[in-house]
């Protein structure tokens, strides 16, 4: 049997499912590990090794082979912040700021755990 415009018996309770409400929004740390890898051809004075294999100079190493042509990942993430905290200053949308606050959050904090450099 319905009352109250059609609703079930007791819809008008205070502890109705539908008249529940939501808990509430919790803050929590959350550590994130990201494993990147790329290849990539760099440039350097390199000799060669009995077999004919190319190998990267000692006193470079391919770390410093690498980062003399390329940018790190701090550094890039570095000048992602700086681009967004320019485009912050211009005229943009609120959907538009939004996005760039939450690209901004996400490219900072950040620390390198371990590097590994190979040449090959």
């Amino acid at each position: 049997m319905y009352d109250n415009y059609n609703y079930p018996p007791g819809a008008d309770t205070p502890d109705a499912p539908w008249n529940q409400v939501d808990p509430p929004e919790v803050d929590f740390d959350v550590e994130a590990i990201v494993n990147l890898s790329r290849t990539a051809k760099v440039t350097t004075d390199c000799v060669y090794n009995d077999d004919g294999d190319i190998r990267i100079c000692e006193d470079y190493g391919a770390k410093g082979a690498y980062y003399a042509d390329y940018a790190s990942i701090p550094e890039m993430l570095d000048e992602l912040v700086k681009y967004i905290d320019g485009e912050m200053l211009g005229d943009i949308s609120h959907k538009r700021k939004e996005e760039l606050m939450r690209l901004r959050a996400s490219a900072t904090g950040w620390q390198i755990d371990d590097e590994e450099y190979n040449s090959y």
